[in-house]
């Protein structure tokens, strides 16, 4: 199953996804990576998702899901923060999809802790 040519994320918690959506159109495709981008937006102003696949030697798959995002400060000078998700499958046939699905949901939960994002904002501040 492909993703699609096109993704409508928004910013917003969990809890509220329905507003404020961002478009993110498909500007490149090749054998195990496709990266959208926001139509319309250049640097310093550019928004990208990456979703790619790789086989390790050990049969292992990895899969990432990576969103850039620059922004630009009031000396115009451009920065780019990244958020990443690395979803490691052993060959192991015990590892199924749905084992990664219920880890991936429980990451989320964790992050967004009800919607309130605690917890990213715990991992911001260095807590541990």
């Amino acid at each position: 199953m492909a993703l699609g040519s096109s993704l409508t994320l928004s910013p917003d918690t969990a809890t509220d996804v329905d507003t404020n959506t961002v478009a993110f159109a498909l500007r490149a495709s090749d054998l195990g990576r496709s990266e959208f981008s926001v139509a319309g937006l250049t640097l310093p102003a550019e928004k990208k998702i990456i979703v790619s696949h790789e086989t390790m030697k050990d049969g292992a798959q990895r899969h990432l899901v990576r969103y850039d995002q620059t922004v630009v400060d009031a000396n115009l000078v451009p920065a780019t923060p990244s958020v990443y998700l690395v979803i490691h499958r052993p060959a192991n046939t015990a590892v199924t999809a749905a084992i990664l699905i219920a880890m991936v949901n429980s990451l989320i939960d964790f992050l967004i802790e009800g919607g309130s994002n605690a917890n990213v904002t715990a991992v911001l501040n260095n807590e541990t």
